[in-house]
Parts: C-alpha cells; structure tokens; sequence
C-alpha cells in the first residue's frame, strides 16, 4: 500500500436481511485529503462509511488500513449524549482516553472555547440545539485525536447558518492534514470540502474523481444525471 493512501477497499461487498447494499468495491482513500461519499437517498453511501471504519464487517472482501494502530472517529446524523453538561460530556471522553487530571479539564475548555462553545460549558448538552449538538459531537470526535474522521450526512438536520458553522470546522480539521471521509447527498457540500468524490448508487460504486473534473464533466451518465438533478 503506497504512503499516500489511508485505507484500501478490496472487492468489498456487504449483504443484509433486505439483500446487497454493497456491490464488489474496490477503492482508495487517500491521506490527509477530504474524500466525499456522494449520491441520492439510498444509494449506500452510509453502508460504505461504516465499513471503512469497521463499525460493520464486509460479507466478502477485504479491507486494509495503512496503520494497524490508527485511530478513527465518527460523527453521525443524530448524535446522542450523555445526561451531563456539555463540558462533562467531553471530559467523560479525556477520562476513557486516560488523560491526566490536571490537563483534562483545560483541554475539554480550550476545544469548547476553540469552536466558540464556551458559553455553553455548563449547559444541559441534550438541551443544545440541533446545530450545537452537532459541534459538540464533532468536537468530541476531535478530541479522540483521530487519523481518520468519518462523519455521516452530519448537517442533514441543520439550518444554513449551523450548516456553514460545521462546515468551518470541518475545513479547519482538514487543515491540519487530518484524514475526512464524509457521506452526503448535498452537491454543493460536496463541492465546498472535497478533495475526491465517489459517487455511488444502488450499492455500486459509479466513479471516483478529483472533485472539481466530478463537478465538470462526470465520466458517468449516472453522475452527470444526480448533478442535473435527475437522479
């Protein structure tokens, strides 16, 4: 496996009760870049996610991390908290991380502070709305120290102001040469933050492409008929 690539798919397939959600995949997630699962409702693209980080098991085929030791987070659509305060909430991840006393509760501040969540510090975390949970679950997967971060359809409940909020620290993540690998059906997400998109649909993997020759001229009817609005 070449440096450069976080996690390779090889002909990975995934069946459950209702039949195949994933047909043989072969593919690469490259280091340090943003790559965008894209496609309508349906299509596989959370199934994709969870078996990139291992949440489920492929019915065949195999998939390989660059590290065996690597790391991984994942933020979903509807995050769920513990019943304690939003600053509790991330010192309860420092404690399972073995974080020392004394630098845990400064580091829990600084990540609220650093994403202007501050305020909200002794508030009732499942009392946040919508979009503050969302920063909050995102903040938390930073905390983990990932290498790779997985985040799924994580602004489909939200409005755009919270929208472009995530997405801000979506870029910062991004930044500091962190491994993203984010489902969405949002076209115009996905031509904000991605490095590579694949497209998928009906379980099949469709095309994979640097996003802006995706957005230009799609190699496949299926995706040039998704961006016009057709599929």
């Amino acid at each position: 496996m070449n440096d450069d690539i976080a996690l390779c798919l090889n002909k990975v397939s995934y069946s459950h009760d209702k039949g195949k959600a994933l047909h043989e995949t072969s593919l690469n997630i490259k280091k340090a870049k943003t790559t965008v699962i894209l496609g309508p409702n349906g299509a596989g693209k959370s199934i994709l996610l969870k078996l990139c980080h291992g949440l489920v098991s492929p019915s065949s085929g195999e998939i390989k991390s660059q590290d065996n030791d690597a790391n991984y987070a994942m933020v979903f659509p509807k995050p769920t908290f513990l019943r304690r305060t939003t600053l509790q909430n991330l010192t309860y991840v420092l404690d399972l991380m073995n974080t020392d006393d004394d630098e845990k509760l400064s580091k829990a501040e600084n990540a609220l502070k650093e994403f202007s969540m501050d305020k909200f510090a002794d508030h009732p975390a499942r009392l946040l709305s919508s979009g503050e949970k969302q920063r909050l679950s995102l903040i938390r997967a930073l905390l983990l120290e990932p290498d790779i971060l997985f985040l799924d359809e994580p602004t489909s409940n939200l409005d755009p102001k919270a929208t472009a909020t995530l997405e801000n620290m979506i870029s910062k993540s991004h930044e500091n040469k962190m491994t993203i690998v984010m489902a969405t059906h949002d076209l115009m997400q996905a031509k904000r933050l991605a490095d590579q998109i694949i497209f998928i649909e009906n379980g099949t993997v469709v095309e994979i492409s640097e996003t802006a020759a995706f957005f230009k001229n799609p190699k496949s009817e299926q995706g040039q008929k998704f961006i016009e609005g057709r599929l």
